[in-house]
């Protein structure tokens, strides 16, 4: 339809956008690369500075979402060309093989407890988490339906015993697949959603506005820094979130990688990666991501011993430092003064962290049983691509560049393109959410 809107990303931006829009009347295409909206948000444990359940806040949006009139979600899909003519955005789609149809599929799982693969997850693998070839990505995704990894469907795997991939004839040519345990198990729960001979589907679109929600990502820091990737019970903080997550490679247990023991000590170091060409800024997030976690960490266990590294501290928003000082008063130990070796015990695989205490003026010493490094956020791996796509400028950080961020925030060079969320640069939850409803609304008065 040509006044309608396409919204590119599908974490908590991209829904409040779409709901928003598609609430004024408009017709929405919600669209995600992966293979569920809900973005960053959906494998978060809780949000500050209230710690409510992530994924309790955005799953209903999830569901209003997949049951709206006038939303259309596109998951799997990219975009690859955009014209413009007569005012409108003609927009070339295409959406990727899933291998299995999502309109058939009930996420019933039987086809992955038939799968004979498990390979690291690709956000949990550090600290254990395992999938299999043929996954649903969480458990409340939408569509709640799986997805084949195409190694799999390519005959990628078969060394690591796949069951796909040996066959002589391949699977676009084939209807009845004899080998497939996944197609088997799906077809003995009478569904028959499994489709190895699927295909990539273009898609064409037209329509008065684009909301571009690329979203963020965290820095994953370089080997060595700090130990890791050297050292098991080194992880980031994001890794640190899984392990809190109920929904998690632990069932929401802090274990150590090294033993699956519950650590009794943990040290997090703030502004790591700062400085680096990557990050060369402030994420302003961090520090209360930080508190939350060393809160949360003795909710599960208060006799757990939690110290922090900081060099700054930043509590910008509404409640923040209120949040901070309850971290504090809850027991956490903050430390001005940036570590500057670590080395771990081969035995007991703890790790002695050195570092200068800036306000005792002391080289001073501490072992933990646990590292978390409070990793930034950084531009999303789309954000080029769809920078050169649409034809908007990115910042010299590679975030999208607001056209003028005071008489016209949000919006980009292009006119009828608009932004919000990650897409702007380093965000919370919060503060998504407001520009989302403000993007949204520019796009609606734009339409009209």
């Amino acid at each position: 339809m040509s006044d309608s809107i396409l919204i590119i990303g599908g974490g908590i931006a991209g829904i409040n956008a779409a709901l928003n829009a598609a609430d004024y009347g408009c017709q929405v295409y919600l669209l995600d690369d992966t293979a569920s909206i809900g973005g960053m948000m959906a494998r978060l444990d809780k949000t500050f500075p209230t710690n409510d359940c992530s994924i309790c806040i955005e799953s209903p949006l999830m569901y209003r979402v997949d049951n709206h009139p006038n939303i259309e979600i596109l998951t799997n899909c990219e975009v690859r060309r955009v014209n413009r003519n007569n005012g409108n955005f003609e927009i070339r789609l295409v959406k990727k093989a899933r291998f299995v149809d999502a309109d058939k599929c009930t996420g019933c799982g039987t086809c992955v407890e038939a799968c004979p693969v498990s390979v690291p997850d690709e956000l949990d693998g550090k600290i254990g988490g395992m999938r299999k070839l043929i996954s649903i990505p969480f458990p409340q995704a939408v569509p709640n339906a799986s997805i084949i990894d195409p190694r799999c469907r390519y005959g990628k795997m078969r060394e690591q015993g796949a069951c796909i991939g040996g066959c002589v004839v391949d699977c676009s040519q084939c209807r009845e697949c004899p080998i497939a345990l996944c197609v088997k198990a799906c077809k003995d729960e009478g569904k028959d959603a499994v489709l190895l001979w699927q295909a990539d589907k273009p898609m064409d679109i037209e329509v008065k506005s684009i909301i571009v929600c690329s979203g963020i990502k965290s820095y994953e820091p370089s080997t060595g820094t700090y130990g890791y990737n050297v050292y098991e019970n080194v992880i980031t903080n994001l890794q640190f979130e899984r392990l809190m997550n109920a929904g998690g490679p632990t069932g929401g247990e802090i274990v150590r990688p090294s033993d699956k023991a519950h650590p009794k000590k943990i040290a997090w170091i703030q502004c790591v990666g700062r400085g680096d060409k990557e990050l060369p800024y402030c994420s302003k997030v961090c520090c209360m991501i930080t508190a939350k976690q060393v809160i949360i960490t003795k909710e599960h266990d208060p006799s757990v011993e939690t110290l922090v590294f900081y060099n700054d501290l930043k509590a910008y928003g509404k409640g923040f430092y209120d949040f901070h000082r309850k971290a504090v008063e809850g027991g956490t130990r903050y430390i001005k003064g940036k570590p500057f070796d670590i080395f771990e015990h081969p035995e007991t695989k703890n790790l002695t962290i050195r570092f200068e205490d800036l306000d005792k003026g002391e080289l001073m010493e501490e072992e933990v049983e646990l590292l978390v490094l409070a990793t930034g956020l950084i531009p999303s791996d789309r954000n080029k691509r769809l920078a050169r796509v649409l034809g908007i400028e990115l910042n010299e950080y590679g975030f999208f560049k607001e056209k003028e961020p005071l008489n016209a925030p949000l919006e980009t060079n292009v006119d009828g393109v608009y932004l919000c969320g990650g897409a702007t640069g380093p965000i919370d939850i919060s503060e998504s959410v407001v520009q989302a409803s403000a993007a949204s609304m520019k796009a609606v008065i734009a339409r009209r």
